[in-house]
């Protein structure tokens, strides 16, 4: 059965690239029924045909929040795609305001191109069936998983993404993972992911479908991922509990939600805890990284209930002079809910690559122990791993 076509209309002052387009798209279901260089020109053409995506280049308008705000308003059905080089962020940032359901920076290649419009169309029409009387309610919780370690280094990023992923390829299972390092979060540069929308240009607003599919990224894996924002300044403006809440409506779009936090142990942290339903504590074999746990799990105020939800992962185990597993428990006086192998190099080049160890392409044995995890924190019925005896207790 062939795929229904679907209408492109480019504004790409780059005569070259509008050629590029024609011969690449020619056997796919994309077709070029027309272009202009000139936004201003083409507008009331263009408006009055109203196709299925607007390739729009930012050359082509001298205001492109203008021009995507007439587009929708005319065509609400048409998507339009944004494609410059290097365009600031702040433009960006207006083109989402405006409208526009998706990015490509030049140069881009027509893979490229194709697989942003099938997915900006896609949304389109799943938000468009979703408004219609029929749709059926989506369950109204999913579970946010914080990941969370008081020293940095010992891999919290790499366990949450590669969680996210494990847990997304179970089929139906929606997953979001948000960087809550909100000054130098690194899941983008794990994951291969760019954007110029971040958690900046969610917070405060109600989260919708919409909002989502405009500042969330999707990863080859089907995992939405909502960065952190590049400018730093703009970190000092995010209220801790804007963020809370906004986790918490999240709840009612996916069915997981996972939190790669920084390591400071401050306001949006413990917000974060406090309102996740299981809480990661991730280690390595060593036992200053165990004794900071003791300290998060000693002083923990008692609305985190981290003593109930938490779940104590060993990351690079064993260490080449790390403590054994029994030790680890004795030290740390909780047992360990599962304990993940390094394999070094491979684990090193994935990070550099942006590529997650679950993927196909790489073979990483470790790959098991991610969907291990994944199906712990899948079982419902499975409570966090219970106190072990303390370290005196232990002795005696």
């Amino acid at each position: 059965m062939t795929e229904p076509t679907i209408g492109v209309y480019v504004l790409d002052p780059d005569q070259q690239v509008v050629a590029r387009l024609r011969a690449g798209l020619a056997s796919s279901e994309l077709r070029i029924f027309g272009n202009g260089s000139s936004a201003d020109q083409a507008l009331a053409p263009l408006l009055s045909t109203c196709p299925d995506v607007v390739i729009l280049d930012v050359a082509a308008t001298t205001d492109v929040g203008a021009t995507i705000r007439k587009l929708v308003a005319s065509c609400p059905e048409a998507c339009v795609i944004v494609t410059g080089a290097a365009t600031p962020p702040a433009t960006m940032s207006r083109a989402v305001t405006a409208g526009a359901r998706g990015f490509l920076i030049k140069p881009y290649g027509v893979d490229d191109l194709i697989a942003t419009v099938r997915e900006a169309v896609e949304t389109l029409r799943s938000l468009s069936r979703s408004r219609a009387p029929s749709a059926p309610e989506r369950p109204a919780r999913g579970r946010i998983i914080a990941v969370y370690s008081p020293k940095g280094g010992v891999g919290t990023t790499t366990v949450a993404t590669n969680l996210a992923v494990a847990l997304a390829s179970v089929s139906g299972t929606r997953v979001a993972l948000v960087d809550l390092d909100l000054q130098f979060g690194d899941i983008g540069a794990a994951l291969d992911l760019r954007s110029a929308n971040s958690i900046a240009e969610v917070i405060g607003h109600e989260v919708t479908d919409e909002v989502i599919a405009e500042t969330f990224l999707r990863h080859p894996s089907g995992v939405r991922v909502l960065l952190a924002p590049a400018d730093l300044a703009s970190v000092e403006g995010i209220d801790p509990e804007d963020v809370v809440r906004m986790l918490d409506q999240l709840r009612g779009h996916f069915d997981y939600v996972i939190c790669d936090l920084w390591s400071s142990l401050e306001d949006l942290t413990n917000g974060t805890l406090r309102v996740a339903d299981r809480v990661l504590l991730v280690t390595t074999p060593e036992l200053p990284a165990l004794r900071n746990l003791q300290r998060v799990m000693t002083s923990a105020r008692p609305d985190l209930r981290l003593d109930e939800k938490a779940l104590v992962v060993a990351n690079r185990y064993p260490g080449k002079a790390g403590l054994s597993r029994d030790d680890m428990t004795k030290a740390f006086g909780r047992r360990i809910a599962i304990t993940i192998p390094s394999e070094g190099v491979a684990v090193t080049d994935a990070i550099n690559r942006g590529i997650s160890l679950l993927d196909s392409r790489l073979h990483v044995r470790i790959a098991r122990q991610y969907h291990e995890l994944a199906a712990l924190i899948a079982d419902q019925s499975t409570m966090p791993g219970k106190r072990a005896a303390s370290p005196m207790t232990a002795a005696e």
